[in-house]
């Protein structure tokens, strides 16, 4: 843990990478319009583990979190300038959480819209952001 924290670029890789297959993992094999509710905790309690480990303060999480949101979208092959950008809310914690949600919907839009599973989709998102 201490390596991370010494490390911010890593950090935010090892994050983000456990972002987006965490985010298909919680969406299962079956990327069906299974919606998150709220009273369903996995998301933000993940959300809160991921930070944690990466040793991440909350807004270079919710930046990271904008950069996979660009890159599942390109990663299905979604059109970005139809595809929502989430408002950005002025409490920190609040503002993750819905992101969060958002993210968890838009991995079974994506995996629907480009016709792959959720975890190959991860994979292919995982590629993108690799390369650039």
């Amino acid at each position: 843990m201490a390596d991370l924290a010494r490390d911010p670029a890593f950090a935010e890789r090892v994050f983000v990478a456990e972002v987006v297959r965490g985010m298909a993992a919680l969406r299962g094999e079956d990327a069906g319009p299974r919606r998150h509710t709220k009273d369903d905790l996995s998301i933000p309690l993940g959300l809160s583990a991921w930070i944690v480990r990466a040793a991440m303060d909350l807004p270079t999480a919710y930046d990271s979190l904008l950069t996979v949101r660009r890159a599942l979208v390109t990663a299905a092959g979604l059109d970005v300038r139809s595809e929502p950008v989430p408002l950005r809310l002025s409490d920190p914690r609040a503002a993750l959480r819905s992101l969060g949600v958002y993210l968890y919907e838009l991995v079974g839009r994506a995996s629907r819209h480009a016709g792959v599973e959720p975890t190959e989709l991860a994979e292919r998102t995982l590629g993108l952001l690799d390369e650039g």
